[in-house]
């Protein structure tokens, strides 16, 4: 059986060593800020549109750069590979569980262990280079 191939934009927003992650609707596994993208949309148009439906936010001008695009496995849809294009910058306004989002959670970049379950995104790839950032 072959796998699946997903490709997304995620939004990793960090404040004071902290990263903004996100929990969907019937999932359990916290994960960026980020989704699909729609039917002609470049990354930095889909993580606009990402942030504005699930956090009720805007990206702040000028602060958004590419993290990275990394590939993993995806969270929530089994037998799927994640090819995820993360980019890492601030918000105007203060985020809220909106759309699919049901909840929020601030979680240390630096952590010997998490009090929740993250998506591989998160664990595998992007939080060892934010901690290599802050080295």
């Amino acid at each position: 059986m072959s796998e699946s191939v997903l490709h997304v934009v995620a939004y990793a927003v960090v404040d004071s060593q902290q990263l903004l992650t996100v929990r969907k609707k019937n999932t359990h596994k916290f994960m960026f800020p980020g989704g699909k993208f729609q039917p002609g949309e470049n990354a930095e148009a889909a993580i606009q549109r990402e942030v504005r439906e699930e956090l009720s936010c805007e990206v702040a001008p000028g602060s958004m750069k590419m993290l990275g695009k990394y590939v993993t496995t995806a969270a929530n849809e089994a037998n799927t590979q994640l090819v995820a294009t993360v980019f890492q910058g601030d918000l105007l306004g203060r985020p809220v569980a909106s759309n699919e989002i049901v909840e929020l959670k601030w979680i240390p970049i630096v952590a010997a262990e998490y009090s929740v379950e993250l998506a591989p995104l998160l664990i595998d790839c992007v939080l060892p280079d934010l901690r290599d950032q802050q080295e």
